[in-house]
């Protein structure tokens, strides 16, 4: 019996010696491990790591901060409450009786808080009474402050202060895939209308049945219908870069939207304030595309058809079959380019042009003149026999919507 209790107890205690040693040899190799990672990773004695100067600590608080994209849908909350329904009104005979009847509706949007609004041309044209909608606010009758046919732009007015206005953005800072929305009043019956989609394509040209001038457009598959014409295209920074103009409706064809850009807004807008019309600048020429590939240079620019006497151009020596390559070092590819460029002076300006004569590139200073309000914009000429333009356009560089291009007087 005694021997069997020793034995009982011996095997406890041996038990516990072996977990006491198992405990000791844990802590053991731990000291072991700390001891390595102490000797090999930490710096020397004699190496004093330095602190941050004042100057880095500077230098880090002004680097620049990362701005993060807002939402669409934050987009939208902020740009709602500045787009407007555009109403047009005529004087109408019913029954022996005159009376105002609202014939059409567009879009427009609010870029000053003092009540100032942009929309197209053709939405407001030959309207006897302009009436804005303002979702929450009600409707106001519309000044009409002065319109622009050629880049198919309004300025209005009503009488109220304080709202909410959207900013014109920079359009010759878009890049191609960059997104936008775009905000109307579809059918005059769905108001505030959001779709959304990107920049397709810049510098579009595009040419309208009826048209008196070609501007480049930006092309974008966000979805526009009737009643978007006059309202804001916008960028992810809630501001409006374009002005929705038109859609392309051929059948097969969707996803072609078209926009005025932000900056021949804020010279037309410009313009309207301070005189009451668009002032342009006039070459006195008549041109068309040229699109002649090969050894003949130049590949791209504009050809001069003919030339009015007494004329900028005429001033300057330019001449028939002269080709259009550049004006101030910036290219010119294309009319709606040379139309574009050109607006960015006014009569008076002095311009360096760069053209291509027989196959020699030259140079030549030009005072611009200034386009008369009524001239045609179309002219029937008679093309040089040299060299014939060739109007049909090159895939991706250039959309008619004409079956053929007529000749332009710039």
């Amino acid at each position: 019996m005694d021997n069997n209790k020793n034995s009982g107890r011996g095997g406890f205690w041996s038990a516990i010696g072996y977990i006491a040693f198992g405990v000791l040899g844990i802590l053991l190799g731990a000291a072991i491990l700390y001891g390595l990672f102490i000797f090999f990773l930490s710096p020397p004695a004699d190496v004093v790591i330095p602190e941050e100067t004042e100057d880095e600590v500077e230098e880090q608080q002004d680097l620049p901060e990362i701005e993060i994209e807002n939402s669409l849908a934050d987009v939208a909350e902020q740009a709602l409450a500045a787009v407007v329904g555009v109403n047009k009104h005529l004087n109408v005979n019913r029954f022996g009786e005159q009376r105002l009847e609202e014939v059409e509706s567009g879009s427009g949007v609010i870029i000053d808080e003092e009540g100032y609004i942009i929309t197209n041309q053709h939405v407001v044209d030959l309207a006897d009474h302009l009436t804005v909608i303002i979702p929450g606010l009600g409707i106001y009758e519309a000044e009409l402050i002065g319109s622009d046919t050629l880049t198919d732009l309004a300025l209005l007015k009503i009488e109220e202060t304080g709202l909410v206005a959207l900013q014109l953005g920079d359009s010759d800072q878009l890049r191609v895939g960059e997104k936008v929305l775009a905000i109307g009043n579809p059918f005059g019956y769905f108001q505030q209308t959001v779709t959304s989609g990107i920049i397709s394509a810049l510098e579009r040209q595009v040419r309208f049945p009826r048209s008196e001038y070609i501007y480049p457009f930006i092309q974008t598959d966000a979805l526009v219908n009737p009643g978007n014409s006059g309202g804001p295209l916008i960028n992810l920074n809630a501001e409006v870069i374009g002005i929705n103009t038109a859609k392309i409706a051929l059948v097969g064809v969707e996803g072609i939207g078209l926009a005025i850009p932000s900056n021949t807004v804020k010279r037309v807008m410009s313009d309207l304030l301070e005189h009451g019309r668009v002032i342009r600048p006039h070459l006195g020429v008549i041109i068309d595309d040229w699109l002649q590939y090969g050894e003949v240079e130049p590949e791209r620019g504009v050809i001069i058809v003919d030339v009015a006497p007494g004329s900028a151009a005429d001033n300057a020596g330019l001449q028939a079959g002269d080709i259009i390559v550049s004006i101030n070092g910036e290219d010119v590819f294309y009319l709606a380019l040379l139309f574009d460029k050109l607006f960015s002076y006014y009569p008076g300006d002095t311009v360096t042009i760069t053209y291509y004569r027989e196959g020699i590139e030259n140079e030549v200073t030009v005072v611009l003149g200034e386009r008369p309000e009524n001239l045609p914009a179309q002219m029937e000429v008679e093309q040089p026999e040299e060299e014939e333009p060739d109007s049909s356009g090159e895939p991706g560089q250039q959309e008619n919507n004409d079956e053929e291009l007529e000749n332009n007087e710039e």
